[in-house]
Parts: structure tokens; sequence; C-alpha cells
């Protein structure tokens, strides 16, 4: 061997140190990123639960107020009868007044 090829292995071996350096960190990365997702997929899959729920919720209400629309408005029809039922009592009451 010449003296160049003794440095050439260095330069060589420093390389693959590095790179085998570089594969565990990014084996390390690996593991931390599959961590994270699964992490974010349960937090995801927790958010469409509440989600899911919250819309169990608003739909539970909307039908609660369209029973009440319904009820109100029969209230509103039952009191203009009333109103319209008075009103024909006190006109027999005043005519049997005048008489």
């Amino acid at each position: 061997m010449t003296q160049g090829q003794p440095d050439r292995l260095d330069r060589i071996e420093a390389t693959l140190e590095r790179v085998s350096q570089q594969l565990d960190n990014q084996v390390v990365v690996n593991a931390e990123l599959r961590q994270s997702t699964s992490q974010l997929t349960q937090s995801v899959n927790e958010i469409a639960t509440s989600i899911n729920l919250l819309l169990q919720t608003v739909t539970i209400h909307q039908q609660n107020f369209e029973v009440l629309t319904v009820n109100m408005q029969q209230m509103q029809a039952d009191i203009r009868n009333l109103q319209i039922e008075n009103r024909r009592i006190l006109g027999i009451l005043e005519r049997q007044s005048e008489n």
C-alpha cells in the first residue's frame, strides 16, 4: 500500500462511522415519529368521538326545539280561539244587558 491508502481508509472509516451514527439517529427519530403519530391518531379519534357526541346532542336539542315550536303554535291557536269565544260571550252579555 501507498501512503495515500491508509489516509483513504481512515476517511472511509470515518465516513462509515458518521453514516452509522446518522442511521442510529434516524432510527431514534423514526421511533419518536411513530410514537407521535400514534398519539395524534388517538387524539384525532377522541376528537371524532367528541364531535359525534356533540352532534347527537345538537340533534336532540333540535328535535326538542321543533316540539316546543309546535306546542307554542298550538297554544297560540288555543289563545286565539279563547279570544274569539270571549268576544262572542261578551257580545251575548252586552246584548242581554241592552234588553
